[in-house]
């Protein structure tokens, strides 16, 4: 699996869900094209640009971080996760604890906090997600 392909389906998982900021995110998502990627022994980072045309969402600060993955030839299971910053997407995170990030990923399983371990990104994971606190805000 490439990069482009993997960074895409952890960015579906990420921004899975029924709520309407999760849609707008999705919209920013599909108008986003990549500034550049930090590689890591254990990880990366690729930062996004939003077109100005794309609408950014209310909230200003957002950290998408419940999706796990476990990646063949990796020693620990990996975090992913999104960062949004002034209503734009802004990154995707991806790490390991220990060892080094492989790579070419191949994701052998997925969960989010409180499910169960599904054998990939499949619909019948993202259908399991519990958004809610996720989205809550600070107050």
């Amino acid at each position: 699996m490439t990069t482009n392909e993997f960074e895409h389906l952890v960015m579906v998982a990420l921004l899975a869900g029924d709520d309407p900021i999760l849609e707008a995110l999705r919209q920013q998502y599909a108008a986003a094209t990549v500034r550049d990627r930090e590689q890591t022994a254990n990880g990366f980072v690729t930062r996004f640009e939003i077109p100005a045309s794309v609408p950014p969402i209310e909230r200003k600060l957002l950290h998408l971080d419940d999706l796990q993955l476990q990646l063949a030839g990796a020693a620990t299971p990996a975090d992913a996760s999104v960062h949004v910053h002034n209503g734009r997407l802004r990154s995707l995170e991806c790490f390991v604890y220990d060892g080094a990030f492989p790579d070419a990923p191949v994701i052998e399983s997925a969960w989010y906090y409180g499910t169960e371990r599904f054998a990939g990104l499949t619909p019948e994971l993202m259908a399991e997600r519990d958004i809610a606190e996720l989205l809550e805000e600070d107050e």
